[in-house]
């Protein structure tokens, strides 16, 4: 961008003006709604599911809980810049040269560029170290996590380096001079790689959990469960694929509208950043809704009204079955996992649980529990004592 000396920065265009077109400074069309109405309802959702999930979790917190915890602190940065930069979404021709060339405008750009590449990684490695949690029950499938972690680091850790040392003004430069030094620029050089690399990530990150279910011996509905939890996915891959197409716009368009289209893009990065939070939060958040809702007279009544519905839906504890039972983790005193059926959205949702039949009349396969809310199980032996009988059970 060349400008003459003297000339009134706020009196001329950012961008070239097309051909029948008259700037508008005063009221131009602009993404501002949009910007405003994604990022405050997206950080609303993300906060719901992911403070959800942490008080799930609270007690027995894990790395991956902590890398939400940062992933999250990081996508709200994000989205509270690029929500703050919402009245340069407008078109180049719309929009004063003086805003766009201003310290103000830069430092802003700088945040949220160097900002981007950490986000993306936090995010979605929160959502591997879950899968190892979940799914690593074999070598293979831990391999095929830790190699999609390795791809992940070698595509967006870069980024942020990148923006230090092309985005930074230099000791005898203001931050307004990036505006016209071209050094930014270089930087876009890299976009097409971010995003095609995105798609492929975002992809890896959907089939994972669809293959190690595909091969997990529960019933359908409780599959089926598993499934729409992290198909919501799916809008990871599409935020990805909408952020790649205005990538390849942004830099390889000729109209020079890139104001625009970079407020476009910007919309799709924050939706890709809350999308990535709300997949690995959802089956912490399940839980919690679970094991609320279980406790609740109000769900106990309406279960018990349900066509196979049965008193056991609330209480495994019964007087054949002596003792407090944990069928997740084979502890007594946790009233939360206290049944033996209880499924439950998280950490432990693909642990086996232990099927008990007693030979004083109680099985949790015999029929007195609904198929519906049989969970994983396996089988094992043990030997029971109860007021000076002895009974085997498997």
């Amino acid at each position: 961008m060349s400008i003459p000396p003297g000339t009134d920065l706020c009196s001329i265009p950012a961008g070239p003006v097309p051909d029948g077109m008259t700037p508008n400074f005063i009221d131009p069309p602009d993404l501002s709604t949009a910007t405003l109405v994604v990022g405050g309802v997206l950080t609303a959702l993300s906060t719901t599911l992911v403070v959800g999930r942490l008080c799930n979790a609270w007690g027995h917190m894990k790395l991956a809980d902590y890398l939400t915890i940062f992933g999250f602190i990081l996508s709200t940065s994000y989205t509270g810049i690029v929500m703050a930069m919402h009245k340069y979404s407008r078109h180049a021709w719309d929009l004063p040269a003086c805003w766009y060339i201003s310290d103000y405008n830069w430092k802003l750009l700088f945040s949220q560029n160097l900002l981007l590449g950490l986000t993306q990684f936090i995010t979605k490695a929160a959502i591997f170290v879950l899968y190892l949690q979940l799914f690593a029950t074999g070598k293979k499938t831990r391999y095929a996590i830790t190699a999609g972690i390795i791809f992940m680091g070698m595509l967006y850790l870069p980024h942020p380096i990148l923006v230090a040392v092309y985005m930074t003004p230099h000791s005898d430069e203001t931050w307004a001079d990036l505006a016209l030094d071209g050094r930014p620029q270089k930087i876009s050089l890299y976009a097409p790689v971010h995003g095609v690399g995105s798609i492929v990530l975002d992809t890896y990150i959907f089939i994972i959990p669809i293959l190690v279910l595909r091969k997990l011996h529960v019933d359908r509905k409780k599959k089926l469960q598993l499934l729409a939890v992290f198909t919501v996915a799916l809008f990871g891959i599409v935020s990805s694929v909408a952020s790649c197409v205005w990538r390849f716009i942004v830099l390889f368009g000729s109209s020079g509208d890139f104001t625009w289209q970079e407020g476009q893009l910007f919309i799709w990065i924050m939706v890709e950043h809350n999308v990535a939070l709300i997949v690995g939060s959802m089956p912490g958040f399940a839980g919690l809704i679970k094991s609320k809702s279980s406790t609740s007279s109000l769900y106990r009544t309406f279960r018990s009204k349900l066509p196979g519905g049965s008193s056991y839906g609330s209480n495994v504890s019964k007087p054949s079955l002596p003792g407090q039972y944990s069928g997740s983790h084979g502890k007594q005193g946790d009233n939360r996992r206290g049944r033996a059926y209880y499924y439950e959205m998280d950490d432990s949702v693909l642990q086996p649980e232990t099927e008990v039949t007693a030979e004083y009349g109680y099985s949790s396969a015999g029929g007195h529990l609904p198929e519906d809310e049989r969970g994983i199980l396996r089988t094992t032996d043990l030997a029971q004592s109860y007021e000076g009988r002895k009974s085997q059970a498997k």
